[in-house]
C-alpha cells in the first residue's frame, strides 16, 4: 500500500506542472527566517522553531481536505511509529495560504492532534510566504477556479541551523526515509554514535527514486576489509605464539 501511494504521488508530481526542487541548488541552502505566527497569535522568527534539533517542514494549507490531509495523515502515522518526537526532531507544517489566521491554524491542529509545540502549524504575510517557499525550492500555483492551491506533495528536512538537509517525496512519507533523514540531518552538526553512523554510512540516497536504499558495495567491500584484518591478524598472532 505504502509503495502505492509512493508511486501514485510521483507519478502526479510529474504529470503536474510543478518540478522537483533543484536539489543541487538548494541542499544544504539555509532556509529564510521570516517572522511566522502560530495557532496562540504568537508572532516568532522561523529560526526559533528548530530548537537545536532537525525539524521537518510540510507545506500545507489549511483549507485543503485532499493532498494536504493525506500528507498530515501519512506524518502523524510515522511519528507514532517513530516516537522521538520532541527529543530527536520537531514538524512544523507551513501554510503557505496567506488568508490563514490562528483560528484556522487551530482548527488544523486539532483535526490532526498536534501538540502545539512539537508539531504545530504556521502561516506568514504573502511577501513572508513567497520568500520562504522560494528560500526552500518548493512552488504552489493558487486557482482562482476552485479557490484552491495546486502543490506538490513533499517535506522538507531542515538541520538543527536551519539548513535543508532532504527531501522526502509523496503523500504517504515512509518511516524508514523519514528515520533516516533526521539522523543524517542531526549528524551534520554532531558526530554520530558508531551504531548510527555505521547504520548511516550502509543506506544511500538514490536521486533517480528519491528514497533510501542499502549500498551493497560500501557493505561488501567493509566486510571483505575486515576479513582481511582478520586474516591477517590471526595468522600474526600464530606465528608470534609459535
Amino acid at each position: 500500500m505504502r509503495c502505492t501511494f509512493f508511486i501514485l504521488s510521483i507519478c502526479w508530481v510529474l504529470l503536474s506542472s510543478f518540478n522537483f526542487p533543484e536539489e543541487k541548488k538548494y541542499l544544504a541552502q539555509k532556509v529564510a527566517d521570516i517572522p511566522v505566527f502560530n495557532a496562540k497569535g504568537d508572532t516568532v522568527k522561523f529560526n526559533s522553531l528548530l530548537k537545536g534539533k532537525p525539524l521537518i517542514v510540510a507545506p500545507i494549507y489549511t483549507r485543503c481536505y485532499s493532498m494536504c490531509g493525506v500528507v498530515s495523515s501519512g506524518v502523524q502515522s510515522v511519528i507514532k511509529d517513530l516516537e522521538g518526537l520532541g527529543k530527536d526532531y520537531t514538524v512544523v507544517s507551513f501554510a503557505f495560504d496567506s488568508t490563514e489566521n490562528t483560528e484556522s491554524l487551530a482548527e488544523y491542529e486539532d483535526r490532526w492532534k498536534m501538540d502545539g509545540i512539537n508539531w504545530n502549524t504556521v502561516s506568514a504575510s504573502h511577501q513572508d510566504i513567497r520568500k520562504f517557499m522560494h528560500s526552500i525550492g518548493v512552488e504552489y500555483d493558487y486557482i482562482p477556479q476552485t479557490k484552491e492551491y495546486d502543490h506538490p506533495p513533499i517535506l522538507v528536512i531542515l538541520t538543527p541551523e536551519g539548513k535543508i538537509s532532504r527531501y522526502i517525496y509523496g503523500v504517504n512519507p515512509s518511516k524508514k526515509d523519514i528515520k533516516i533523514s533526521v539522523m543524517a540531518a542531526m549528524a551534520e552538526n554532531t558526530t554520530p554514535g558508531l551504531f548510527n553512523g555505521f547504520y548511516l554510512r550502509c543506506l544511500k540516497y538514490d536521486p533517480l527514486l528519491k528514497t533510501y536504499h542499502v549500498d551493497w558495495r560500501f557493505i561488501i567491500s567493509t566486510s571483505a576489509g575486515l576479513l582481511i584484518i582478520i586474516l591477517v591478524s590471526t595468522l600474526f598472532i600464530k606465528s608470534f605464539i609459535a
